[in-house]
């Protein structure tokens, strides 16, 4: 068996052993930290070494204790002034004063917390005592086990605090569960001395009558009816620590107790140092509760995640959308503030993020989607396909209006790949699919009013989403990225375009450019941010070329005319499109995760200017992979520097072409399993995903397999885990053919 499958083995029993007795634990350790204080209330309360009770006084008073009932034990409290009394009633028990003999009674209804707590920790007060010792030999393993599953790291996480404690604390925590143990197995405590017997019981009184002629009893700490019918004594030490101890007295005389207790008793109990053993044993007990607590609350919290997160149905008609780059987004946006301005009840959501079960709820369902590569959904609904083949939408009508180019060879795929899914599982068409072609302006009002005409909605719709205007950009600076002659690498490039007039954009936004009138449109990823310079846009541009049919070698049109044609200077024209679903966090604390295979680096060197601006960036870990790592480690002195000075936490890199490296970015993920379950999880970093389809897709692949193995989740459901974070954004994909 391998070590990974030794782990996961071992991390699956460490989880389900703790989470199974975490009530006994819980018992266990609070008791345990119950009775830490009492050597520390114990220490000081009898007589001091080398102080002096006076006996005659003390056999008085308990003779009149005695007359009055029949005490369970006393002990010398306050320093010899008084008698702290146990007893069953309430007449004897409590505060005897030594000198005036006066009696102040136990709170009425108290319990005895130390005795109730002791009871609670060896027996569970339901004579489960053999319950609580397989819970210690179990709460031992976990522990010893929990170093190997995860390796010290310094993170300000709730796991990150669990493992420290776990691992910093490890050799003072451990002394609860081994002494435990030790004292379960009898390993050493020594021989038990055979305990003397007496005739007669022997009232404590009496005791210390028999006793006062053997034993100094100036230094009496307490006394208490013990087995057989004697009487148990305890002797402070003398001024030099010595002659102390317990005794045993019979009617016939008094016997000690040979050895006391053993040391293993008293490092478990916490009375080999008096008061300040009692607070480390406190302590323990403390770093032993936080570590079940945070235990615990890491497992409620991924129970949380699993579970469904249903929509609130707002209505009987669902608005919802499908969208890659954001358009189709804001046209739902703009169908349901009609809906509700015309008086409807309706629900927005983005279709992906609902369960089938959730679609089910609503009689009438108008969908936005959109189309992305060679005709495939948006990545944040592919999910929803798989789940929708072994569902029931029977009594659902839907309306959708599909968005698409011409241009390209799979028109609209996206929306007839999604309305073939539907249907399959039960749904009808209220309105046959209406597509439209680049620009949905004119298709969209015209969809509108096809859905207030046949479908009686009052949809009061006062205008479109705003549209990008056209501006006009000057190449101001261009630099390759990738180094001929090194390798088999992608001719790359930096270019920087400057617009007369400050403008707003962040990283991840598309800059939309044509070669010329009449052409088709090629997007790039914004790859610098506007609050850090609002005229100046840097992208990241892939020379695009092929060999034709005839031998010819080709150019793509738009990276071709950016690359060989606009020389420094001159000027383009442009449309800049918002793309909310890939920017940074609003809040630049947020962690993230970017991972990018060649020129899908694109965005990234935005998100760290933008970060580094804000003097609050949180953590960052960049995975970047490409051909080689002396060829083509596209914006490499961006990002060292980012790891220089703090802005970007960790990065990571795969070059597939190098013979020392031959790795990819999903094998960075595998490799370092453990570090990636825990951003996702525990952190709760935003994951972004940009190259090629088939990138995106094995790096889903990978993120699953990380849920596998760290989470202990099913291969199905992990998937099913990892489909659902896309389409709630907390992953994030962007990605082109």
């Amino acid at each position: 068996m391998s070590f990974a499958a030794v782990r996961r083995t071992l991390i699956l029993l460490h989880r389900w052993i703790a989470l199974t007795l975490t009530p006994i634990f819980l018992v266990i350790i609070l008791t345990g930290a119950v009775l830490s204080f009492r050597p520390i209330v114990n220490s000081g309360q009898g007589p001091r070494p080398g102080a002096s009770l006076d006996v005659a006084v003390l056999s008085q008073l308990v003779g009149a204790i005695e007359k009055a009932g029949q005490p369970g034990g006393i002990s010398v409290i306050e320093g010899g002034r008084a008698l702290q009394v146990m007893a069953q009633d309430p007449a004897v028990a409590g505060r005897w004063d030594m000198a005036s003999g006066a009696h102040t009674p136990a709170p009425a209804g108290g319990i005895d917390i130390f005795r109730t707590a002791e009871g609670l920790h060896k027996t569970l007060l339901l004579g489960l005592g053999l319950v609580v010792e397989v819970a210690s030999f179990l709460m031992l393993g976990i522990m010893v086990a929990g170093p190997f599953l995860a390796w010290l790291r310094f993170r300000n996480s709730l796991m990150g605090w669990h493992t420290a404690m776990g691992w910093l604390l490890l050799p003072l925590t451990l002394t609860s569960p081994v002494t435990a143990v030790m004292l379960s197995l009898h390993i050493g405590t020594g021989s038990r001395p055979e305990l003397p017997r007496t005739k007669r019981p022997v009232a404590i009184s009496q005791a210390l009558a028999i006793a006062g002629r053997d034993l100094d009893l100036n230094r009496l700490a307490g006394a208490r009816r013990f087995r057989g019918g004697t009487v148990m004594l305890q002797i402070a030490p003398d001024a030099t620590g010595g002659n102390g101890g317990g005794f045993v007295v019979t009617d016939s005389g008094v016997t000690p107790l040979v050895g006391g207790p053993s040391l293993v008793k008293q490092i478990h109990e916490g009375t080999w140092g008096g008061a300040w053993s009692g607070a480390i044993n406190f302590g323990i007990s403390l770093v032993l509760l936080g570590l079940t607590v945070t235990g615990l609350w890491s497992w409620v919290r991924r129970k949380a995640r699993n579970r469904v997160r249903p929509v609130a149905a707002g209505g009987d008609i669902l608005v919802a959308h499908a969208s890659q780059t954001g358009t189709a987004t804001r046209l739902a946006g703009v169908v349901f503030e009609g809906l509700i301005a015309g008086g409807e009840k309706a629900t927005l959501a983005p279709i992906g993020a609902l369960k089938p079960a959730e679609i089910a709820r609503f009689p009438l369902v108008l969908l936005i989607a959109s189309t992305t590569g060679e005709g495939e959904v948006p990545d944040g609904t592919r999910a929803l396909l798989r789940q929708l083949k072994s569902s029931d939408l029977k009594g659902v009508r839907f309306a959708m209006h599909a968005l698409g180019d011409r241009s390209y060879a799979h028109f609209c795929g996206g929306g007839q790949r999604l309305k073939a899914a539907l249907m399959a599982a039960g749904a009808v068409e209220a309105l046959p699919l209406r597509e439209a072609d680049g620009d949905p302006s004119g298709a969209f009002l015209g969809w509108v009013d096809t859905v207030r005409s046949e479908l009686a909605l009052n949809c009061k719709i006062t205008g479109l989403p705003a549209v990008s205007p056209p501006v006009a950009l000057t190449v101001a600076d261009r630099q390759r990225l990738d180094v001929p002659g090194t390798g088999n690498t992608q001719e790359t490039w930096k270019i920087w375009l400057e617009g007369t007039q400050d403008i707003a954009f962040r990283p991840g936004d598309l800059v939309r450019i044509a070669a010329g009138a009449g052409e088709r449109p090629r997007s790039y990823s914004v790859g610098s941010s506007s609050r850090v310079d609002p005229r100046r846009i840097a992208l990241t541009v892939r020379l695009h070329e092929w060999t034709a049919d005839d031998g010819a070698r080709r150019l793509g049109r738009v990276s071709g005319f950016l690359l060989r044609e606009a020389e420094q200077g001159v000027t383009v024209e442009a449309r800049l499109d918002p793309h909310p679903g890939f920017n940074p966090p609003t809040d630049p604390r947020w962690p993230i995760v970017m991972i990018a295979a060649g020129s899908g680096i694109a965005p990234f060197p935005g998100f760290i200017a933008e970060r580094r601006a804000s003097g609050r960036a949180g953590p960052a870990w960049l995975i970047f992979g490409n051909r080689h790592r002396d060829g083509d480690f596209l914006w490499r002195d961006v990002f060292e520097e980012a790891l220089a000075d703090g802005t970007l936490t960790r990065m990571d890199t795969a070059f597939s072409r190098d013979t020392d490296d031959g790795a990819r970015v999903q094998d960075r993920l595998r490799q370092h399993a453990s570090e990636v379950f825990e951003w996702l999880v525990e952190t709760k970093a935003i994951v972004y995903i940009c190259g090629r389809r088939a990138m995106s897709e094995a790096v889903l692949e990978a993120l699953a397999e990380v849920l596998v193995t760290e989470g202990g989740l099913k291969p199905e459901a992990a998937r099913a885990e990892i489909g659902q974070w896309v389409a709630e954004g907390r992953v994030r994909v962007d990605t082109f053919n």
